[in-house]
């Protein structure tokens, strides 16, 4: 957690332009609790205007009314305790707790562990009662540079027999716990072990929320890295535990103290680097508001309030309440194919930052997978779906032989791709800096580093890129998607772009034929895409059969290395077209009508 982005004002409120969805008012680091018929939401201050601790409310968790802050300067002891007077305060946690509203808050200066987390109380947080007026109830934590963990992000929960803890944690060791006396808020004198409950090895991790549901504890955290704008990769990851002290395992059975986490949700559309959530439960309802960078607006730090759901003994997290500019969950990932070999390319070791990117024979891991992000000049981004890293040529070395590694997204040159079609659905791999392309090292197949090399022409510096499970098929704008008229299945059945509404017509699997190929099957009807002819216009449609295809249902992806893709038929080389809502097929021509997304439903 950290200080809201620089220069955003910690004030604003939801509105609705031109009647469209209420634009997400600035926020960093919210908690949110419901008093009467509101719910109120505390956030991040901002050191520019410095402000402590901001407060909205809302009777609808969509528009949001400001109220001001729960300081105007701080207390007198978090300027003793820290040596320097902070601009603004960080990630608070808000409880009810024996008749009063708690709220715990953190200080410190950004990337120092000098820090301390504070305890306010107030009656109620209506401004209009006159019981309203928060009280300093003095310092909770410190944390200093003797110490291996950080004392900010303070998340407070009461276990199943009634005692109640605080994790918090950012950094260092990762997410620690300590007892809290539940009659004052403070430390226990009665318990005064600092348990461990995730760790990524001094990595980047924060921002702990707590909740019991159906027998165990779920831990909800933060890794990588916040406060860049719209080069955040904030994403957020969970485990569980059947003892509130841990240990805390993922979906895997990969315990958090060794790196574990399910991920929830990460970067797409305009929320980049969604996280440090506050999970909140009210009337049965689980909510999980969080911030996000809006890559719509300068990176500025917005709230986004999700409801949770659970099945299988896990949470999932739904859309935003305020919907989001397009539809799909961001950008398709792809298997990456070697031609030469067949062997696909690989985060070495399942690694993070620093790790080999090489070839490796196919397992379907997420360490194989990998996501082509556009960041507005034509280069893309190539995005470890495990690691949540990008590749890059290593110390940006400008030369034949250069080494291809993965880092956090810096959005330099080194970390910037752009994808050339070569031939039957091939294509090249080349990096902005040298304008050299990606290849196996001597050409080799599995167990070969991937490095960069001059373009000559080989197999073996060719690929092809197989999209992972279901997709949808989006228009350029990312507004409509692709589906069978009424989800049919008869041959000649029409191929239409109408609005997302979460069919699984809607969804789409690309099956490797050869070469470069696919055929594109619906999966809800098993039924694939096909070209006929009607008169003298091309139409995409539903084949007749659900068996070997044609060539006229075969199918290759072309790059526009912008979030777009053109899909070339084998037969003719006609590209998909939307006009009017139906798909037909056209000479290529590069227009936006022949362009479409292909994105994670």
């Amino acid at each position: 957690a950290a200080p809201a982005t620089a220069g955003a004002p910690a004030t604003g409120t939801g509105t609705v332009p031109g009647g469209g969805s209420p634009t997400d008012p600035i926020a960093h680091d919210p908690t949110m609790i419901k008093e009467g018929r509101y719910y109120y939401n505390i956030i991040t201050g901002d050191i520019d205007t410095r402000t402590y601790l901001p407060i909205r409310r809302s009777t609808d968790l969509v528009n949001w009314t400001v109220l001001g802050t729960v300081f105007t300067t701080p207390p007198a002891w978090v300027v003793a305790e820290l040596g320097v007077t902070p601009g603004d305060f960080w990630a608070p946690d808000i409880n009810y707790v024996n008749g009063e509203y708690r709220l715990y808050y953190a200080a410190s200066s950004f990337g120092t562990n000098n820090s301390v987390i504070g305890l306010a109380t107030t009656k109620t947080l209506n401004p209009d009662s006159p019981d309203y007026g928060w009280v300093d109830r003095g310092m909770v934590l410190r944390s200093s540079t003797a110490d291996d963990f950080n004392a900010i992000d303070a998340d407070v929960v009461t276990d199943r027999s009634g005692a109640m803890w605080m994790s918090f944690g950012s950094f260092w060791s990762g997410i620690k716990m300590r007892r809290l006396d539940a009659r004052t808020g403070m430390l226990s004198t009665a318990d005064t072990t600092l348990y461990s409950l995730a760790s990524r090895g001094g990595g980047a991790i924060e921002g702990p929320s707590i909740v019991w549901r159906n027998g165990y504890y779920y831990l909800f955290v933060s890794f990588d890295f916040c406060c860049r704008g719209v080069n955040s990769d904030y994403r957020v990851m969970v485990g569980r535990s059947r003892s509130i002290t841990g240990p805390y395992v993922d979906r895997a059975g990969v315990a958090m103290m060794a790196g574990g986490g399910t991920e929830l949700l990460r970067s797409y559309n305009e929320f980049r680097g969604p996280g440090h959530g506050d999970v909140y439960s009210q009337g049965g309802v689980d909510w999980f508001p969080h911030h996000y960078y809006d890559a719509e607006d300068n990176g500025l730090p917005r709230l986004s309030v999700r409801r949770i759901t659970w099945a299988g003994g896990w949470p999932t997290l739904g859309d935003p309440l305020t919907g989001s500019s397009r539809v799909g969950h961001g950008g398709a990932y792809f298997t990456v194919v070697n031609r030469a070999s067949g062997a696909v390319v690989e985060n070495a070791g399942c690694g993070y930052e620093g790790a080999d990117i090489r070839l490796a024979a196919r397992t379907d891991s997420a360490c194989q997978q990998w996501r082509l992000d556009n960041w507005a000049d034509s280069y893309l981004s190539v995005l470890n779906r495990f690691s949540n890293k990008v590749a890059e040529v290593a110390a940006c070395v400008n030369t034949d032989g250069a080494r291809v590694a993965q880092w956090g997204w810096l959005n330099n040159d080194c970390q910037k791709f752009r994808v050339a079609a070569t031939e039957q659905g091939w294509s090249r791999i080349a990096n902005r800096l040298a304008g050299r392309v990606l290849t196996p090292a001597d050409c080799g197949g599995a167990g070969a580093a991937v490095q960069l090399s001059t373009w000559a022409e080989t197999a073996c510096q060719q690929f092809r890129l197989d999209p992972v499970g279901d997709v949808l098929i989006a228009d350029a704008a990312g507004q409509r998607v692709l589906e069978p008229a009424y989800c049919g299945r008869a041959g000649g059945t029409a191929i239409l772009a109408n609005r997302a509404r979460g069919s699984a017509c809607q969804r789409w699997r690309f099956v490797h034929t050869d070469e470069g190929y696919f055929t594109i099957v619906n999966a809800k009807t098993g039924r694939p895409l096909t070209a006929v002819r009607q008169g003298s216009t091309w139409r995409v449609v539903v084949a007749a059969a659900s068996g070997p295809a044609a060539r006229s249902g075969q199918w290759r992806i072309e790059v526009h290395n912008d979030g777009t893709y053109s899909l070339v038929n084998r037969s003719g080389g006609r590209a998909v077209e939307l006009v009017g809502g139906a798909a037909r097929e056209a000479t290529p021509s590069g227009t936006t009508a022949q362009r479409v997304m292909l994105l994670t439903p």
